[in-house]
């Protein structure tokens, strides 16, 4: 993640949307196909795009308008919508978790970040619990977060964004000494519970894509539903290691679903994708 990352660029992240609403889905279609038109591309375009995944025509209307005033899309003089500056560099930090999941091996190091915060600055405090929850972080303690350390970038991003990297330290460690078990610390730092039901979600909303019918179209609507549902999860899982995990977690698997898933469809989703484009 670069670390010019903005606070307008960090403040659309959104990991609130329901999963396969008219917005979500026109979000995830704007990330993987729209974002990458230089020259913008017309509103009944992207409501021929979203209707192929599924939303009916009204919805997708309502939807890119709420888009545009939340600053995802932008309308040009042209009549046609593209991706403003702030959006992009979501999309392309997205881009970045989204389609290179990880997980941690049983000995790799931790990023640990202590921060203080003077009286006058105490309303960012909310703001950085809400990034640093939106990163995969877990909360130790109050002012003190742990991460994958290969999370330390944007870690770091986010908190030059909020204005608070002044006020922070981070530590590179190794295995940390639980005061208890390993799957105890977990599950006081991190909502694994939330976690594991993302997880599941995923593989109940995907259970149904047929990878052996892979005609354009149905790659397409099969890719797209896909992919928002998985968006926000590299995000919230941070890819804890296995020891650290409780038994039968759902995460290895919605993982190995999300790689098959995406070898099998994205090419003859983003070929159909470009049909409808080029059109």
């Amino acid at each position: 993640m670069a670390s010019n990352t903005s606070l307008s660029a960090l403040s659309l992240d959104d990991f609130e949307a329901r999963t396969g609403s008219a917005t979500s889905i026109i979000r995830t279609i704007t990330g993987l196909y729209v974002r990458h038109e230089a020259a913008g591309v017309a509103r009944t375009q992207i409501v021929e795009l979203a209707h192929a995944a599924g939303v009916s025509v009204p919805a997708a209307q309502t939807a890119i308008s709420r888009l545009i005033d939340r600053q995802v899309l932008e309308a040009s003089q042209a009549s046609s919508l593209h991706v403003p500056h702030a959006a992009q560099q979501m999309f392309e930090r997205g881009a970045r978790r989204i389609f290179t999941p990880r997980q941690m091996s049983g000995t790799g190091p931790w990023c640990l970040v202590a921060y203080s915060l003077p009286e006058a600055l105490r309303s960012l405090r909310h703001q950085i619990r809400k990034h640093f929850l939106q990163l995969g972080g877990g909360m130790a303690s109050a002012g003190l977060w742990i991460f994958p350390e290969y999370l330390r970038a944007e870690v770091t991003a986010v908190l030059s964004a909020l204005g608070a990297r002044d006020h922070a330290t981070l530590f590179t460690a190794q295995q940390p000494h639980f005061p208890g078990t390993p799957q105890q610390a977990a599950g006081a730092w991190w909502d694994l519970q939330r976690l594991a039901a993302l997880h599941e979600a995923f593989l109940e909303n995907t259970a149904a894509v047929d990878t052996q019918d892979i005609a354009p179209p149905n790659a397409y609507r099969g890719y797209v539903t896909m992919i928002d549902s998985w968006r926000a999860l590299p995000y919230l899982d941070p890819g804890l290691p296995e020891f650290m995990l409780p038994a039968q977690w759902p995460g290895a698997e919605s993982r190995e679903r999300f790689m098959a898933l995406s070898e099998a469809l994205q090419e003859p989703a983003s070929a159909f994708a470009r049909s409808l484009l080029d059109s």
